[in-house]
């Protein structure tokens, strides 16, 4: 018995908006016009053909071409209070991009959510019952190293 092919549509983003609209709106729409796994708005089905227009195509490349513009736009992060919000790279995390976009063997030996940074200038700030401590991390470091042993603490600029 011979198969019966599906019929397939090319998708733009007027038609994806198109057909997350009467999903959300609780109108069933045919498969082959339902560019998302079982109606599951934001989870895109196998085989699914897209069309870009000129200005996906520019934003597309714009995004291949540059890390930091691609995560600075398009990533998010989740925060303490649990909102979603935009990224905005830290120095020492454009670095670690740049690495990995420069060279293909890299290792990044960081643990997660450690407070990660390069300068012994970087500003903190600390909560101590009740009170928040504005203190850079080079004096923290002296401070609990000296409760071990008899350090001085030596200044110097950073240019």
């Amino acid at each position: 018995m011979a198969e019966v092919a599906e019929k397939q549509m090319i998708f733009t983003t007027k038609f994806v908006d198109e057909a997350t609209e009467k999903i959300n709106d609780g109108i069933v729409i045919k498969r082959f016009q339902n560019p998302w796994l079982k109606s599951e708005v934001g989870l895109r089905r196998a085989g699914v053909s897209f069309k870009m227009s000129p200005e996906e195509q520019q934003e597309y490349v714009k995004c291949a071409l540059d890390i930091h513009y691609f995560t600075e736009k398009y990533c998010r992060v989740k925060r303490e209070d649990g909102s979603i919000g935009d990224i905005q790279l830290r120095d020492y995390q454009k670095e670690i991009l740049d690495n990995f976009v420069n060279s293909r063997f890299n290792i990044l030996m960081a643990s997660r959510q450690v407070g990660k940074c390069f300068y012994f200038n970087t500003l903190i700030n600390i909560e101590k019952d009740g009170i928040l401590i504005e203190i850079r991390i080079g004096k923290l470091y002296y401070y609990m190293l000296n409760k071990e042993r008899s350090l001085t603490l030596q200044y110097f600029s950073v240019k």
